[in-house]
């Protein structure tokens, strides 16, 4: 089952990445694939046939990765396949930025060969734009009902006697807030450009960049924390509930995604018609900036800038901080490869990965993505062996085929396990506040300290 929805999101990243790629080969200020081409030429059908070769390009690319992504069907060790998964995941990553790239230069070619090079401006100040850039801007007091939810959800689960999941959640939710607070205060420092010899139009392209990007912001800081905090509801909620849920979580994701890409096409089609509205485009030459897809200019003093799709924002590789964050791209990718990959290297491999020692009157189990768990035999109140986990919900660890190690909600109780379904007898521990879950890869160790348990008890 994890293998046919890790491919349905593989499949899932191959054609999203393909459609947000091919908006750049749609006019957006003149713009298509980085390269910025004259206003009488966007419809001369050697520049069509450019664009529509570029959006064939990249679905093509997305079909093919997807015919590969089929691999991870074959049976085979977790380790092997979460490193599989990493791999296309990388390579849908590297084909589409690589597709792009080659189109740059297809682009430039296409210019270079027909003439069509625009004359660059000089960059003019608009005094009043700058002192109105953020007339628009949605007010950070919105912020408040966001964060009024985020404390209104926590207080809900403390409610329900969930302190440790109520932390967990204000946490996360308060670091996605932050998140999003800060990318607002990106947008109410953006600096302004002219676009145009026309006052007005410039001040309602920029009227309508502030308003939708900081909204969209605000939207965001909410309904994330709805999204994180609707599956730790079935935890202590009855199990006929639990479709429901599901179904209204599944819809606001598809809603976060949908509504998200709305507002921004819509944004970009309301900048293109006011441009298209006046022939006093202005050029500042920024193509060659922008010729690797990513945008490095050390003499603008600007670090964030909007993208040229018109849907995001990017960074100044050429400011040093451009540059780390660029550096600390690899490092983040492989961190997640290497955090997630290595620990089932060790299930997999490792001769005694869920281990067990009997110490200080104590039982103490250990296994990677959690730890240790020191259980006294004076706590334990049941002790037994059963070949079946009752239905329960994981909070943080490890869920896949073949594992289960971390923390769980089990029949409204917490639970801490280290299992390995392919190993049979599954040794129950309780007590009073919590239950055990262990297998050693070894049945015959799992007996054995079954025994163990049992002797003390007696």
């Amino acid at each position: 089952m994890m293998a046919l929805i890790i491919l349905v999101v593989l499949i899932a990243c191959n054609f999203i990445m393909a459609l947000v790629s091919s908006l750049a080969a749609k006019p957006h200020n003149y713009v298509i694939v980085e390269n910025t081409f004259p206003a009488e030429k966007i419809d001369d059908p050697k520049v069509l046939h450019f664009s529509k070769s570029f959006r064939t390009r990249q679905f093509q690319a997305a079909s093919i990765l997807t015919i590969l992504d089929f691999v991870l069907l074959i049976p085979m060790k977790d380790s092997s396949f979460m490193l599989l998964f990493f791999l296309l995941l990388y390579l849908t990553i590297g084909t589409n930025y690589l597709i792009t790239l080659r189109y740059i230069r297809k682009g430039h070619q296409l210019i270079v060969e027909n003439h069509w090079q625009l004359t660059t401006q000089p960059i003019q100040i608009d005094t009043r734009l700058v002192l109105e850039k953020n007339r628009k801007l949605v007010s950070a007091w919105w912020f408040l009902l966001s964060l009024g939810l985020i404390l209104l959800l926590s207080g809900l689960l403390y409610q329900r006697a969930l302190l440790d999941l109520a932390l967990m959640l204000l946490i996360i939710n308060v670091l996605i807030w932050g998140m999003m607070f800060f990318i607002w205060r990106v947008i109410s420092r953006l600096p302004v450009r002219p676009l145009t010899a026309d006052q007005k139009i410039n001040q309602q392209y920029n009227d309508l960049t502030k308003f939708y990007w900081s909204s969209l912001s605000v939207f965001m800081s909410g309904l994330i924390s709805l999204i994180i905090f609707i599956p730790l509801l079935t935890m202590k909620m009855d199990v006929k509930f639990f479709s429901l849920l599901t179904i209204l979580e599944i819809s606001l994701i598809l809603l976060f995604c949908g509504a998200s890409l709305w507002w921004l096409v819509r944004l970009r089609q309301k900048q293109d018609q006011l441009l298209t509205s006046t022939a006093t485009f202005r050029y500042f030459g920024e193509d060659y900036y922008w010729r690797y897809g990513m945008y490095y200019n050390p003499n603008d003093n600007r670090l964030m800038i909007p993208d040229r799709i018109g849907m995001n924002i990017s960074v100044n590789l050429g400011k040093t901080a451009g540059k780390i964050f660029l550096g600390l791209i690899p490092i983040i990718l492989i961190a997640a490869m290497a955090v997630t990959i290595v620990p089932l290297y060790v299930l997999d491999y490792h001769p005694d990965p869920l281990s067990y020692e009997i110490k200080n009157e104590a039982v103490i189990l250990d296994g990677p993505f959690v730890k240790e768990q020191n259980i006294p035999f004076d706590q334990i109140t049941k002790v037994e062996l059963t070949e079946q986990i009752p239905t329960g919900i994981r909070t943080n660890g490890l869920a896949t085929n073949n594992y289960d190690i971390g923390h769980y909600r089990i029949a409204g109780k917490s639970a801490v396990l280290f299992v390995d379904h392919q190993s049979k007898p599954i040794l129950t521990i309780t007590t009073n506040d919590h239950s055990y879950y262990y297998t050693n890869k070894k049945p015959a160790e799992t007996k054995k300290l079954y025994q163990t348990i049992q002797r003390f008890n007696q």
